[in-house]
């Protein structure tokens, strides 16, 4: 009692201080000048102190959001938007007069002062999406007696849920959601008289949700749902709430059945519970909820079907049940709910076909059921009202043609029906609808030709692929003016390759293989400086390669494969430095491979099938003259010089050996292979095995560094006995080069010990740096840089190599660095050889690193490329969070179970909130567009079905064309 007295005093004599000689005026000065406003965003321009002389009086009450009464003192302050910085100064208790204050929408930092217990005469306070921090103050709450409306949503509050909001008798609404506030939901917020809104959505409450908060017998809205994770499921007396509209519990970790007593609540007009572990059926009983215009039981475990008894639910809009295990048959009522517009079942089991009449209502606007077991025929009124924009039923079991009127629904601006049995031909007029971007119709039957006529302005990706589409490619593809991808692989196209389309300035995938298209490659696809993959290999194609190709500097992929082209290999071909996979083959090319540049880097396999092709260091190149003059040469020479260099060379060897005589016994028994040329010998590798010379240990042994007598350095692996690791880091790294793998020089071996000799690497592994004290130092821009480079390492090994390569122990310890921090994928000891691409092996035992090894190596013991890809994307989300992959997040928790845990509460769309949640706290002035996309990848690397996963191509690509645009850089 006594410290609450001296709390009042303190501030009675603080705000005495302000309010002697203190207007209204100076404190909206003051305001002002503490906020920082940004230059040019206007909304406060207009507040500057009198001019001297001015007859103006009470300029202030005519400032931008400002209202005052009759006297001229300030009522309403409204400042919403205008960016904001800097704090709320004390002075703001000087407006001691105000009734609404609303400081939304800016980023205004520091906690609230205290001087704002003054204004007891507020009623409306908002300061929703700021940067406002701190536990919050209650004696300012309990001095506001007359507040009605409270918004504090997304701040950086924190500590306990505050109770001094139970006592005000006015309050109404109570937004506190997007905080820190931790905790539980404390029992006495049942208690409080006249509230209508609750939010408490966001923060990091815990424990179970109070029944009690069922007795709030005036509430209309509750939120409670997204990152607050609660124990138990809910409760069952939230069916007495008599007045509830709006009920929110997304995204919170509730378990259990969803209550029957929830069907209770008739005025209810939303019910959203998506994203939790909620399980049994749905129950009939929600059919009670007559005012029901959103339901979201998305992403749950419910089991069963559709209640039939939602057939009563006739002011429903929006019916989200994807991602559960319901089955059965989509009810045809669904097709009668006269106010439906959203309708996502995706990811269940559900069968048979389509209610006829769905879409007869004219409302429908978004229909997607991909990943069902669904047939049948596409209901022919789909598009009735002309409002359907997203037409999704993929990977189904759909048949028979698309119906015309799809080709008139302009509204349409998405069409995903990849994987299913679709025939006929498809709607010349689905090129030519006004809204539509994606048009994705893979993987068919489609038959008949391309429209003559396109001249959407709209299509940006364009995918027919593996249909029976047959007819030349129009011309007028040309007129799509923002198509930034064309999939037409596997068809049965003829002709030409159309000039016009190298005018679609924005292309940047074309993949034409698997026609018969003949004809020369254009020379004007120089002129789409975007392209990234460019494939038409498996056609009749002839000519040269065009050198405009050259020109192509974000080119990724080049396959012309198995064509008919001739000529020689460009020069320059090489020198793409963004080329990562290169497929020539089975042409007919001549001349001599260009030895400069990356060409090198290949594999021959890219050559083969070439017979007139010269390759470097192949015998069939030299010419029989070339080859007689320089025998004749190399006899004279040998005639010439041979005798002398014996004698000499009989004496410098007794020498040797008379010198040597004394040196330890075993070295005579050391032997050097290399795979090059080297300045050092066998003796030179063994005097560096000294314990100060160790740079690392680990399971496959130890690690020297060895300094030669040329000044060069390299790593020595020292390999107890000869080893499987020893025979398979020498049979893969041995007959393998690019850039971003490591060289192997060459092994020492006796016969007890190997010793392997690698290029050496002066940064080390990326796990030591990045773990270590230094990994503070690894930013963003080079953590990108290194997870591309390993990636192009990783993926010459599953597409280059021939049979391709499984690296089976991708780590971030297995990723080395360089002086200029490139990154080489290293240590093949447990590498595999898999000889059927697309296949996979059984091993006996499970080999690789805890917390990189994939679910299905781990459960079944067969390995397949895409279980380097799961290694690669733990790697990829070490490099975003800057933790280790495991021993950091509890018993039999993982780096990959860690992020899933984390951002499962996060509504959708997630990816910003899980970066901002998951990233290390270590990086500084990062593009948080680059982080967010390098996450995506990430997530889909580590997707626990393989076949889900990208290919290792696929990661370089998107790892290469990720978001590099800094419009958003967090520099904390």
């Amino acid at each position: 009692m006594k410290k609450k007295l001296l709390l009042i005093l303190h501030l009675f004599f603080i705000l005495l201080d302000l309010t002697n000689g203190f207007s209204d005026l100076d404190a909206l000065l003051k305001l002002k000048a503490s906020m920082a406003v940004s230059p040019g965003r206007g909304g406060l321009d207009d507040w500057e102190p009198p001019r001297p002389n001015s007859i103006v009086s009470n300029p202030h009450c005519s400032f931008s959001g400002v209202s005052c009464d009759e006297n001229s003192r300030v009522t309403s302050l409204i400042i919403s938007n205008f960016a904001l910085n800097g704090s709320i100064p004390p002075e703001i208790g000087v407006l001691n007069k105000l009734v609404n204050l609303t400081l939304t929408f800016n980023g205004l930092t520091g906690e609230l002062p205290l001087e704002m217990c003054n204004l007891t005469e507020i009623r409306f306070v908002n300061f929703s999406t700021n940067k406002l921090t701190g536990e919050f103050p209650g004696e300012i709450v309990a001095a506001m007696t007359e507040l009605e409306v409270f918004d504090v949503y997304n701040n950086n509050f924190s500590g306990k849920l505050p109770l001094e909001f139970v006592k005000l008798k006015n309050l109404e609404t109570l937004f506190l959601g997007g905080n820190f506030f931790s905790g539980k939901i404390p029992e006495e917020y049942s208690e409080f008289p006249s509230l209508r809104r609750l939010g408490l959505q966001g923060n990091a409450l815990t424990g179970r949700i109070p029944s009690s908060l069922s007795r709030l017998s005036t509430l209309e809205e509750l939120c409670l749902g997204y990152f607050n994770s609660y124990d138990g499921g809910i409760p069952p007396e939230f069916g007495s709430f008599k007045s509830l509209k709006l009920l929110d519990i997304g995204g919170c970790d509730l378990s259990g059945e969803i209550p029957e007593s929830l069907g209770n609540l008739k005025m209810l007009h939303t019910l959203f519970l998506q994203f939790n572990n909620l399980t049994g059926e749905i129950p009939p009983d929600l059919s009670g909820l007559v005012s029901l215009k959103s339901l979201d039981l998305s992403s749950n475990n419910l089991t069963g079907g559709i209640p039939e008894s939602f057939s009563d639910l006739k002011n429903l809009t929006l019916l989200n049940l994807f991602l559960n295990h319901l089955s059965g048959p989509i009810p045809p009522f669904i097709a009668d709910l006269p106010n439906l517009e959203v309708l996502q079942l995706w990811t269940n089991n559900f069968t048979f076909s389509l209610p006829e009449n769905l879409g007869s209502n004219g409302k429908l606007l978004i229909l997607d059921v991909d990943g069902n077991h669904l047939t049948g025929t596409i209901p022919h009124d789909l598009c009735k009202g002309g409002k359907l924009q997203i037409l999704v039923l993929m990977v189904n079991y759909f048949f028979g043609p698309l119906p015309e009127n799809l080709g008139r629904c302009k509204s349409l601006t998405k069409i995903r029906i990849m994987n299913n049995f679709f025939n006929g031909t498809i709607p010349a007029g689905i090129f030519n609808l006004p809204e539509l971007a994606m048009l994705e119709l893979d993987n068919n039957y489609f038959t008949g030709e391309l429209p003559a006529a396109m001249y959407s302005q709209s299509l940006q990706i364009v995918s027919v692929s593996n249909n029976r589409i047959t007819g030349i490619i129009p011309p007028a593809i040309g007129g799509l003016v923002n198509l930034t991808k064309l999939l037409l692989q596997s068809n049965n196209l003829v002709g030409v390759i159309p000039e016009e389309m190298f005018n679609l300035k924005k292309l940047y995938v074309i993949d034409f293989s698997g026609n018969n298209l003949t004809g020369e490659i254009p020379a004007s696809i120089g002129s789409c400086s975007d392209i990234t993959s460019l494939d038409f290999s498996r056609n009749e194609l002839t000519g040269e390669i065009p050198r405009s190709i050259l020109s192509l500097l974000t080119l990724n992929v080049l396959n012309v494969s198995r064509n008919k082209l001739t000529g020689e290999i460009p020069s320059k071909l090489g020198h793409m430095k963004s080329l990562t996979h290169l497929d020539l083959s089975y042409n007919q090319f001549s001349g001599s491979v260009p030895s400069d540049g990356q060409l090198a880097d290949f594999n021959d396999t890219i050559f083969a099938g070439n017979p007139n092709l010269c390759l470097p260091h192949t015998p069939h190149c030299e010419s029989k003259s070339n080859l007689n003059h320089y025998s004749l040469i190399k006899s004279k020479l040998f005639l010439s010089i041979f005798i002398p260099i014996t004698t000499i060379s009989s004496i410098l060897i007794a020498f040797f050996l008379i010198k040597r005589k004394n040196k330890i016994q075993n070295s005579k028994s050391w032997k050097l292979t290399a795979f090059q040329k080297l300045d050092f010998k066998a003796e030179d590798v063994i005097v560096c095995l000294k314990d100060e010379n160790i740079i690392g240990k680990g399971g496959a042994g130890v690690v020297y560094r060895g300094s030669m007598p040329n000044g060069i350095d390299v790593a020595i692996k020292r390999l107890m006995g000869r080893n499987h690791g020893f025979e398979a880091e020498i049979q893969t790294l041995g007959t393998i080069k690019h850039r971003n793998i490591v060289r192997l020089l060459g092994y020492v071996c006796n016969r007890d010990t190997n010793l392997l000799l690698y290029e050496f690497m002066s940064h080390g592994s990326l796990g030591e740096i990045l773990h270590g004290p230094k990994g503070a130092h690894l930013q963003w821009e080079t953590r990108h840089k290194i997870a591309i480079e390993a990636a192009k390492g990783l993926c010459y090994l599953h597409h280059d190599c021939s049979p391709l390569i499984i690296h089976r122990d991708v780590k971030s310890n297995n990723i080395l660095l360089d002086s200029d921090y490139e990154a080489h994928v290293a240590d093949f000891g447990l590498a595999k050889y898999l000889r059927d691409a697309g296949g996979s092996e059984c091993m006996s035992s499970i080999a690789g690193s805890y917390g990189y090894i994939a679910p299905e190596y781990a459960y079944t013991l067969k390995v397949d490329e895409k279980s380097d890809v799961y290694s690669f994307g733990v790697v990829l989300l070490e490099l975003i969070s800057g933790k280790k992959p495991v021993g950091e997040f509890g018993d039999g928790v993982d780096i990959v179970r860690w992020v899933r845990e984390t951002i499962s509460e996060i509504p959708q769309p997630p990816e910003t909130a899980a970066v901002v949640a998951v990233v290390d706290c270590r990086l500084k002035g990062y593009v948080l567009e680059s982080v967010v996309d390098m996450f995506k990848i990430a997530m889909m690397c580590v997707e626990e079905e393989s076949t889900s996963r990208p290919s290792m191509r696929e990661v370089v690509h998107m790892l290469t064309n990720a978001n590099v645009q800094a419009t958003c850089v967090v520099t904390v």
